[in-house]
C-alpha cells in the first residue's frame, strides 16, 4: 500500500491527466447515448403512435436533408458566388492558400478536400466541394496567374 501511495506522491500529475481523460472519455459516451436515445425515441413515437412505418421514418431523414441542401444552394451559395468573383487569392510558400473577400475568408492546403470558411467571429471546417464551381475555378485562375508571374 504505501508503494501506491508513493507512486501517486511521485507522479501525481500523470494521475490527475488519467483521472481527467478518463472525465472526458465517460461525458463524451453519456452525450452519445443520449443522441442515440433520443433518435430512437423519436422514431417509436413516430411508428408507434402516429402509424409511420420504419421506411417513412427513414425517407422523412431523407426529405430534411434534401430540403436542407436546397435552402443552401438558393441562399448560401448565389452570395457565395458573388462575392468570389471579386476575391482576392493569396499563396504562401508552405502551399497554403487564402481567399478573401469583403466578409468571407476561406483559408485551405493545395491538394487537400478541406478548407477552414471564416466569416464575422465563426469559423468551419468544409469540403471545397460545397463551396462550389465558382470557388474552385477562381482557386484554379488564381494558381494559374501565379505560376505565370
Amino acid at each position: 500500500m504505501e508503494q501506491v501511495l508513493q507512486l501517486v506522491k511521485d507522479y501525481w500529475p500523470v494521475v490527475v491527466c488519467i483521472i481527467v481523460v478518463i472525465l472526458l472519455a465517460q461525458w463524451v459516451v453519456r452525450s452519445l447515448i443520449r443522441i442515440i436515445s433520443l433518435a430512437a425515441i423519436i422514431g417509436v413515437v413516430l411508428v408507434l403512435f402516429f402509424q409511420f412505418t420504419p421506411d417513412e421514418v427513414i425517407q422523412m431523414g431523407r426529405q430534411a436533408v434534401v430540403a436542407t441542401q436546397e435552402v443552401v444552394d438558393k441562399t448560401i451559395t448565389p452570395v457565395l458566388n458573388s462575392e468570389l468573383k471579386d476575391a482576392d487569392v493569396t499563396f504562401q510558400p508552405d502551399g497554403t492558400y487564402e481567399v478573401r473577400t469583403s466578409s468571407i475568408r476561406i483559408v485551405g492546403k493545395k491538394g487537400e478536400t478541406k478548407a477552414t470558411v471564416y466569416y464575422k467571429d465563426d469559423k468551419w471546417e468544409v469540403d471545397i466541394g460545397q463551396l462550389g464551381q465558382v470557388f474552385q475555378d477562381r482557386l484554379g485562375k488564381a494558381e494559374q496567374q501565379e505560376k505565370t508571374m
